[in-house]
């Protein structure tokens, strides 16, 4: 019962502080960011990795337009990176919105995928030290793939959408209703994937992100 007091007492704390601000405190304009805007900061090289782009685009391919309506996102970049037979598919969806910020279950179940094993690792960087993230098993079919995501905030890095969600809350208390705002980033293989190897390839692409985007992912 005392817990369950504090715990209340803590969400009434948030929801007051919340109001007051949101009733006294200043509007604070917020930077919208462009998809082109996006794709800037994101790599094209990731080590020995290449990223092959669409004819004059800044991706390898675009999504369909109703993952836009759902996500409200400032941008999708998806980008296929390739160094001989080994392949991985990056897609970083940047915004300041949580509902941006989804479980790839959803969409990846609709395109006919089975996951499984989904479980909390962590890659080691040369930039961020160590970086927390979500593997998971997918199939479909005959194929099979061990894929990640995690997700950016202004903080830091993020392996699960319940602790992004409470620190979106804390950023827009702290900051007086300014929404925090990242990047979700999902890679998955193409062919027959390796966990040590994906893991490696996610963290090439944190280190040349941040030298990318000069510092913002």
């Amino acid at each position: 019962m005392e817990g369950l007091s504090k715990r209340l007492g803590i969400l009434c704390a948030v929801i007051l502080t919340s109001g007051i601000v949101n009733h006294f405190g200043p509007s604070i304009p917020q930077k919208e960011r462009t998809e082109e805007e996006v794709a800037a900061m994101l790599p094209l090289k990731v080590n020995n990795f290449t990223a092959q782009l669409a004819n004059g685009q800044y991706c390898s391919y675009r999504l369909d337009q109703s993952n836009y309506d759902v996500l409200h996102p400032w941008g999708i970049v998806a980008r296929a990176f390739s160094n001989g037979p080994e392949k991985y598919e990056v897609v970083a969806i940047a915004s300041r919105r949580k509902e941006s910020f989804h479980d790839p279950q959803t969409c990846l179940t609709a395109q006919g995928w089975t996951l499984t094993n989904q479980r909390v690792s962590s890659v080691e960087t040369k930039s961020r030290g160590t970086v927390p993230i979500t593997l998971f098993e997918m199939e479909k079919g005959s194929e099979k793939h061990t894929a990640l995501y995690f997700l950016k905030l202004t903080e830091g890095y993020f392996a699960e959408f319940s602790t992004v969600k409470t620190q979106m809350l804390k950023h827009k208390i702290v900051h007086l209703l300014k929404d925090d705002e990242g990047a979700f980033i999902r890679i998955i293989p193409e062919g027959p994937s390796d966990e040590d190897k994906i893991k490696q390839f996610a963290s090439d692409w944190i280190d040349e992100a941040v030298s990318t985007s000069k510092g913002y992912y």
